[in-house]
């Protein structure tokens, strides 16, 4: 497999930043093709048909309906125009656009040959999905490696501006606000039939309360809070705010006492000093189970399903603190955000999947009607599309108004959702900020993302 290309840095305008970010999915997404390419080619499985089907419908409409008329129309025809001399490579990349379908119009035959006459029509099959994840691969290598540099030094202000009110329209028929909801539906189609060992990337969802917004009274604020394993300190003087409706992530090292400060604020682990406040009362003594009542709730490290038991009593035990009134109606809402669930309500959560399992410890906890959500490492051990489909629920809890507190130890993921970002080093906060500006920080960088 060929390695990931650069994608656009902190200096690209708005647009080359969308433009970035969907090559990124959409590179994640040949690379789960190319997992299942391998698949059929050394263990000679059977296709997926179903899965592979709307792999490659997603594939060909979000590019042809979406990513590539924001390029041609907005990007490469500002491009045409501002440019003394004519740029060969938008020549190339064109015409890679034209040879897309014909690829893809090839390998759906071959799918289908190979799904009706198994095991013949293997290497057909073998040989032009690798044809074709290879084509685009290359093509996204391309854009990023040689026109978006060469856009940025040919374009001004001016043009930037023309291209970002495009790459912006929510009415656009092809890629406005009701597109972007139709892939978003095809999308989770895909990741409920998708197995774990096939990956994405992640996008990050736009919107949300702004860092700083005004509150009269924080969600939750811990003052200078420490907490004790017996004589060894976990946290020291840890101090955070959250404000109502806010996606607020704390990331840090593995040891570096992120689980512990959960732990604090639910009420399982001790306060040793400082003082937490929610919704403006004291719970520093407060009894955790008082605290689930009072709306705050926790999708614990490593999910700790009840694995004999149901998907549909794992539910139900979320909801075990409330009323009894709108408990059905909530499981249908549960359901709808994660259809698997619905699927596999009547299976011992023992058996699912890992990532069927974090869907299922998000809805169990969200079945409480929590005021405040907290959510422990929930990326732990998911492959990648699972990670993206995770966090775009939660992104999506965030959109509806739901007060998250976000501990994690994939800084990037957390960091690009989050609307505040916090650094926990030994027991300390040291770094906190708009989650942007936090994975702009050159500490931040070297520290936890690599770079």
């Amino acid at each position: 497999m060929s390695s990931s290309p650069t994608w656009a840095g902190p200096e690209a305008v708005e647009a080359l930043r969308i433009l970035s970010a969907e090559h990124r999915s959409m590179w994640r997404l040949l690379e789960a093709l190319d997992v299942l390419r391998a698949r059929a080619e050394r263990a000679g499985e059977r296709p997926d048909t179903d899965l592979l089907g709307l792999m490659l419908d997603y594939l060909d409409s979000y590019i042809a309906r979406i990513h590539q008329p924001k390029e041609e129309d907005c990007l490469y025809r500002v491009l045409r125009e501002r440019a003394a001399v004519s740029l060969p490579v938008l020549d190339e990349l064109e015409a890679e656009h034209r040879r897309g379908p014909e690829l893809l119009a090839g390998l759906r035959a071959a799918l289908l040959r190979f799904s009706r006459d198994f095991p013949a029509g293997r290497d057909e099959f073998v040989a032009r999905l690798e044809e074709f994840v290879r084509h685009a691969q290359e093509h996204i290598k391309k854009e990023e490696g040689r026109l978006m540099p060469a856009a940025r030094h040919i374009l001004k202000p001016a043009d930037w501006e023309d291209i970002d009110r495009g790459c912006f329209d929510p009415a656009h028929p092809l890629y406005g606000v009701a597109a972007q909801a139709e892939f978003r539906a095809l999308w989770t189609r895909i990741v409920n039939l998708a197995p774990d060992p096939i990956g994405l990337g992640l996008k990050r969802v736009e919107g949300g309360p702004e860092f700083g917004a005004a509150a009269a009274v924080a969600a939750l604020e811990v003052d200078r809070l420490g907490s004790h394993y017996g004589r060894i300190q976990a946290l020291e003087e840890v101090s955070l705010r959250i404000l109502p409706g806010q996606l607020v992530a704390l990331v840090g090292a593995n040891g570096a006492g992120k689980t512990t400060l959960l732990r604090t604020v639910s009420g399982v682990q001790r306060a040793s000093a400082g003082s937490i406040r929610f919704q403006g009362e004291d719970i520093t003594r407060m009894r955790a189970d008082r605290r689930v009542r009072a709306g705050i709730c926790q999708v614990p490290e490593g999910r700790q399903m009840f694995g004999p038991l149901s998907v549909e009593d794992n539910l139900r035990l979320g909801a075990y603190a409330r009323a009894r009134d709108g408990v059905e109606e909530d499981m249908e809402h549960m359901y709808s955000m994660f259809p698997i669930l619905r699927q596999k309500h009547r299976q011992a959560a023992g058996t699912l999947s890992g990532g069927q399992q974090q869907m299922l410890a998000i809805a169990r906890a969200l079945m409480g009607r929590p005021k405040l959500l907290l959510l422990d490492e929930p990326s732990m051990g998911l492959a990648p599309l699972l990670v993206e489909e995770i966090f775009n629920a939660i992104v999506e809890l965030r959109r509806r108004g739901m007060t998250i507190f976000l501990v994690e130890q994939n800084a990037y993921a957390a960091l690009s959702v989050a609307d505040v970002g916090y650094v926990l080093e030994t027991g300390r906060t040291v770094l906190s900020g708009p989650g942007q500006e936090l994975l702009q920080n050159e500490q931040v960088k070297q520290a936890y993302l690599g770079m």
